[in-house]
């Protein structure tokens, strides 16, 4: 098997490094190009997202490790010992580390959705700029393929598993139609962008932010389409809400009860607060107000731990389907390089069956070729099967690039030029 693999993650790199190796997908096209320029490379596929940067190759050989990190440095703009922590993975172990990233199972909140659209990005990029090889196409449609199956058949990407993911679903189950809603967004941090991009996935389009640094409130603001209010939010900001997202670095409340009773007495519609803040942003006096609803931290933290183990048990069941779908793709690729022997072997004999037919015709009345032609087909058929179902079971076996050279050898006829190229396929896979 011709694959190889080295990446850096959230797990063996910081954001600062992996920042630096992100590629922006404007550049994405002449990278790819420059890779299968390469004299050792068939085809290439970069996955690049916030949490990884990794490529795929299929080389002709083996890259030496050295070899393969120098050039993963002059691909991501990288120094050379900054790579030195880049993992590498070959054949089963690169098909394996696909396939558990396709599946949510490498990601640093286990079982995201994100990831699967991501790989399916990547692999678009690379097939539309005809970057890909036949195997590189195979590895990622079955990658793809395996995590959608890892999502259907089991519960890893079910339930909330990050506090402001959370609180989110607590606004969809107390408002049926969170998209009409008015949000109040507090905060402009890693908190409240995270309850941001939740709320817009939701269909959320009336907003105000509100944050003690105006530049971040705006750049927020534009994001997400929303108005930029006064910081904090005055009692006019919180009559308008339906929801209020707040998650600041306040050392004490910034939304207090006095400032907003009178707003509070007047409205006629609930009113929830999500203060996703340590130390509270909310004063949990607004709960004793009618049809005002304040939940903390503190309310989502069971949550989001129950669920958390829910996904670890599932991790399991995942895990057992991308071995399965490894092992599936292990055994096509070893039925894939004996293909070019199966098909020699079909033409040679479909040339000896027609051949003969022709000879022997004048032998038979011209109302029987029909059959004549039928009964020579299906006993060729069985033949071939018989010999083909040897080669697939030497596959299987590992013996089949020996007895492929043989079947090629023997059925080849006089097509010299067939049977070099052949044989030097056979060759190459048999000494490498």
């Amino acid at each position: 098997m011709k694959l190889e693999m080295i990446g850096l993650n959230h797990r063996n790199a910081p954001m600062s490094l992996r920042e630096r190796a992100a590629i922006a997908p404007d550049a994405m096209p002449a990278i790819l190009d420059r890779l299968v320029r390469h004299s050792n490379v068939e085809g290439a596929a970069i996955l690049s997202t916030c949490n990884r940067a990794e490529l795929y190759l299929s080389p002709t050989f083996h890259f030496d490790e050295t070899e393969l990190r120098s050039l993963y440095a002059d691909i991501f703009g990288l120094d050379g010992h900054e790579c030195e922590v880049a993992y590498v993975h070959r054949d089963a172990a690169a098909v394996k580390h696909l396939f558990r990233v396709a599946s949510g199972l490498d990601s640093q909140m286990l079982g995201e959705i994100q990831i699967l659209a991501q790989v399916k990005n990547a692999y678009s990029t690379a097939l539309e700029l005809a970057c890909t090889s036949g195997i590189l196409n195979k590895l990622f449609t079955q990658a793809i393929f395996c995590g959608k199956q890892v999502r259907t058949r089991t519960a890893i990407s079910q339930g909330a598993v990050s506090v402001a993911y959370a609180a989110i679903e607590v606004a969809q189950r107390l408002f049926s139609k969170l998209s009409e809603k008015n949000i109040l967004l507090v905060g402009a941090g890693e908190t409240s962008r995270l309850a941001a991009k939740y709320l817009v996935d939701a269909g959320v389009c009336s907003w105000r932010v509100s944050n003690r640094t105006a530049a971040h409130a705006a750049e927020l603001a534009e994001q997400i389409g929303a108005q930029i209010t006064n910081f904090p939010p005055a009692a006019e900001d919180i009559a308008w809400a339906d929801l209020v997202v707040s998650a600041t670095s306040s050392p004490e409340p910034i939304i207090r009860c006095e400032a907003s009773s009178s707003a509070l007495k007047s409205r006629r519609r609930p009113l929830l607060f999500l203060d996703l803040a340590v130390p509270r942003d909310v004063e949990s006096r607004f709960a004793e107000f009618d049809d005002v609803y304040v939940y903390t931290v503190d309310d989502f933290q069971d949550l989001v731990a129950a669920n958390l183990k829910a996904r670890h048990k599932e991790a399991v069941r995942a895990e057992e389907l991308v071995e399965k779908e490894v092992a599936i793709f292990s055994e096509w690729y070893k039925e894939n390089r004996i293909a070019p022997s199966i098909q020699q072997l079909q033409a040679a004999l479909e040339s000896i069956r027609a051949n003969e037919v022709e000879q022997q015709a004048r032998h038979f009345r011209p109302e029987d070729r029909e059959e004549v032609e039928k009964f020579s087909r299906s006993m060729m058929k069985k033949v071939t099967s018989l010999i083909i179902a040897n080669m697939r079971r030497a596959a299987a076996d590992g013996n089949d690039l020996t007895l492929a050279r043989a079947v090629t050898v023997a059925f080849a006829g006089k097509d010299q030029r067939a049977i070099d190229e052949i044989l030097e396929k056979l060759n190459h896979e048999l000494s490498h």
